[in-house]
């Protein structure tokens, strides 16, 4: 799905729709039992919605390559929200869960640990914080997106 122009830059529609794309595919993986895939593909996906605010924000119909970046704290800053979204306890507090477990240390145990370490409340607690209508981050950014 990236796009076909000579610098690689994806498109906002294509980050929507990857987003989008990847949020399902980590409810897939819950509802299957595959926790530590469901936890990781939850992480891209609030990755990539970032990286649209970051567009949106910006006004840019591209994302630059100066934000491929798997820092979420960095890329929340580039979105302009960081002061709203530490602004709510209840939203603080889930943005820091999700970053504590996607950390570059987080994402390799992720990727490469024994997935039986994981279990289905670690991911249900990973997802909600991620997809809650009142709490959650992605919830959260879409409507401010919207």
């Amino acid at each position: 799905m990236v796009s076909s122009d000579s610098k690689n830059l994806i498109s906002r529609n294509e980050l929507r729709a990857i987003a989008e794309a990847r949020m399902t595919e980590a409810e897939h993986l819950l509802d299957r039992g595959l926790f530590a895939g469901a936890m990781f593909m939850g992480g891209c996906a609030l990755e990539c919605f970032l990286k649209l605010a970051i567009c949106c924000t910006l006004k840019l119909d591209e994302l630059p390559p100066v934000f491929k970046t798997h820092k979420l704290e960095d890329l929340i800053l580039y979105t302009g929200f960081q002061k709203e979204l530490r602004g709510s306890e209840t939203l603080r507090e889930s943005f820091d869960l999700i970053v504590d477990a996607w950390k570059p240390d987080g994402r390799s145990r992720l990727l490469y640990a024994d997935p039986a370490g994981f279990d289905h409340d670690q991911a249900h607690q990973f997802l909600s914080q991620l997809r809650d209508p009142e709490h959650g981050v992605i919830s959260w950014l879409k409507n401010r997106l919207s």
